[in-house]
């Protein structure tokens, strides 16, 4: 994905990096499946319109892990046709991820605002239609970058103005900067109405603690990169080895923060550790019960084969 007149350079993978790429992608997929899993199996988004929200956000993180990770050591082997289509999807991901960070610090917004009338406000119908809005707008600002964009060679090599592509990067930088405002307004308002009473001022940051970590991580592990690839692609005498290193290690330290939001989610949200704890235990004991069955199947035969009379033939 690269933003600059010039045709971009070939990536060549090294064993390692091809590793970190892979490895991160499978173990993305397979954490975000599982948070998908618990969300359409277990929750009932009718009394938890916010879960479509991050369902939302879940299954951008899984298409980047399949679609970017699994696959950028070997971009350049990609035919010609699918080339668009990849960067399309790509960018559509990124901005839909983080427009439903904004989306997630909107709804708690109203939740603290207007608790009484949250459900009058916010509902799962409302939701879908924000999420299919979201979904077509964010894809057609990235079908329309793509447009101005040329393949020369492999998937790897493309050719766009970057102030063209600018504006993607820049929506990325004003999200981001959005959902942290909005948290820190949240986290002002949340502190100020609950003086009175220590319990309940905590358990309501419990019910914000996935909310300050998400936005939080997002911050810290989304931004510099996005502001050092500005800074890259707009200024000249910025581009230098030392900022050229910078931008490639928060970009690997982006690549790892979508492997942890999953993590995040299941760590913060009481109803995914619960249904996920469920599940080991009820695997624990299956896997104990089939143990102790061969157990005694085990020893059932032992005490046949010693029952049975000795005969000597003569």
């Amino acid at each position: 994905m690269n933003g600059t007149e010039d045709i971009a350079r070939q990536d060549r993978f090294t064993v390692g990096e091809t590793v970190f790429y892979l490895s991160n992608g499978a173990i993305g997929a397979i954490f975000n499946c599982i948070v998908l899993w618990i969300a359409f199996v277990h929750i009932d988004t009718d009394d938890k319109p916010r879960q479509i929200i991050v369902i939302n956000m879940t299954f951008a993180d899984l298409i980047m892990c399949l679609c970017y990770m699994l696959t950028r050591p070997y971009l350049n082997f990609f035919p010609r046709a699918l080339c668009h289509p990849y960067y399309i999807t790509i960018w559509t991901i990124q901005l839909v991820s983080c427009l439903n960070l904004v989306w997630l610090n909107v709804d708690k917004l109203i939740f603290i605002q207007f608790p009484l009338h949250y459900y009058s406000i916010i509902n799962r119908k409302k939701l879908y239609v924000v999420s299919l809005v979201t979904w077509i707008v964010l894809g057609y600002i990235a079908f329309a970058v793509d447009s101005f964009m040329t393949i020369s060679g492999g998937c790897d090599r493309v050719l766009i103005n970057p102030y063209i592509y600018m504006p993607i990067c820049v929506l990325y930088v004003v999200m981001i900067l959005t959902s942290f405002v909005i948290s820190a307004v949240i986290y002002f308002i949340a502190h100020t109405s609950t003086r009175s009473e220590a319990r309940q001022r905590t358990k309501l940051f419990h019910r914000l603690f996935f909310l300050f970590s998400s936005t939080l991580w997002t911050f810290f592990t989304c931004l510099p990169y996005r502001i050092l690839y500005l800074l890259f692609m707009l200024c000249e005498p910025c581009r230098i080895e030392v900022v050229h290193q910078m931008t490639d290690t928060f970009f690997r330290i982006l690549v790892v923060g979508m492997v942890i939001n999953p993590l995040i989610t299941i760590w913060t949200q009481r109803i995914y550790r619960m249904h996920l704890l469920k599940f080991f235990n009820k695997w624990q004991d299956t896997r104990e019960d089939t143990e102790t069955s061969a157990r005694r199947h085990s020893t059932k035969w032992n005490n046949t084969v010693e029952s049975t009379p000795l005969t000597t033939a003569l």
